[in-house]
């Protein structure tokens, strides 16, 4: 049994993984290309706080770009360009405030944001959750300052440079034989929902070795080939998941009894059945795994039960 050609190959249909907004060259340590960004009238300032992103109705709120010049330079990040417009983002503490403000969280703007404003939040998200918690030198415990436009960070007495941690995670379609794919039930899922399963990379282990392992840990199933299919980031908190298709050499299924609840094989016919009568639901939107579990689907996957 060797891995269905149709599974292999990157997907083309996985948010966030486009790459549209073209980031600056940090290895320039100067805060020239930030000041000169906040000269130009067009240039978009996001707002970040510990609480969420500025926002208003369905799009994000960018502050007054001289407000954003009266602010501490250490407070701002220079995330990029995108189709020749600047975008800073300035972190802000928890008391921040702007007119008619609305503070949303990465997961509520999965469903608000349009996909412009959703990628922008995702690169935001990312390193302000870097910055927002990471205040001291790990190394020798001094104070830190931003360098690079706000992509890493220097101790007081500059001999450690830091940069944003990214903890990779494989997240795998399974199928057998019989072209059956393999869902779980997460304890983490609030309602019933039905995904591929995932897990984190260990020390010294290869992504292929992380599909068998993580597998084989929370299902009993035996993973042979496994193909790459595409990467997504996921700053909830600080993921980038990495999504593979892999054949599997043994049926049966043993929950680990501990991340996940139920395990099951649905063919194509049983999927839709289960979805279009409420049993369960798969994830949808912005994750990657949804995208997996479409892409074996064969097109788009059914309504939900409201």
């Amino acid at each position: 049994m060797a891995l269905a050609e149709k599974y292999r190959g990157v997907l083309r249909n996985i948010p966030f993984a486009g790459g549209e907004l073209v980031r600056p060259l940090t290895e320039v340590d100067s805060a020239e290309p930030i000041r000169e960004a906040l000269e130009r009238p067009d240039t978009k300032v996001m707002l970040l706080a510990p609480q969420g992103i500025a926002a208003q109705n369905h799009s994000l709120l960018y502050m007054p770009v001289e407000q954003a010049q009266e602010a501490a330079p250490k407070s701002l990040v220079h995330l990029g360009a995108m189709d020749g417009v600047n975008y800073v983002l300035l972190l802000a503490d928890a008391g921040a405030a702007l007119p008619d403000t609305e503070w949303i969280s990465l997961r509520e703007a999965f469903g608000r944001l349009e996909a412009r404003d959703l990628g922008l939040f995702v690169v935001a998200q990312a390193i302000g959750n870097w910055r927002l918690g990471t205040t001291f030198c790990p190394q020798c415990g001094s104070s830190l300052e931003p360098t690079s436009l706000g992509w890493s960070q220097r101790c007081a007495d500059g001999q450690h440079e830091l940069f944003p941690r990214t903890d990779p995670a494989v997240i795998a379609s399974i199928i057998d034989a019989e072209d059956r794919l393999l869902l779980g039930a997460n304890v983490r899922f609030k309602k019933k929902i039905y995904s591929v399963l995932a897990g984190f990379v260990e020390a010294g282990e290869s992504l292929e070795a992380a599909v068998r392992r993580e597998i084989f840990e929370e299902s009993g199933v035996r993973v042979g080939e496994c193909a790459y299919r595409g990467s997504q980031p996921w700053p909830l908190p600080r993921s980038l998941m990495l999504g593979f298709s892999g054949e599997a050499l043994s049926t049966e299924l043993i929950p680990d009894g501990q991340e996940i609840l139920d395990l099951r094989w649905f063919t194509r016919e049983e999927l839709h059945d289960a979805i279009t009568q409420g049993v369960l639901d798969v994830p949808r939107g912005p994750s990657i795994a949804g995208a997996l579990i479409e892409d074996w689907y064969g097109h788009e996957l059914p309504k939900a039960v409201a």
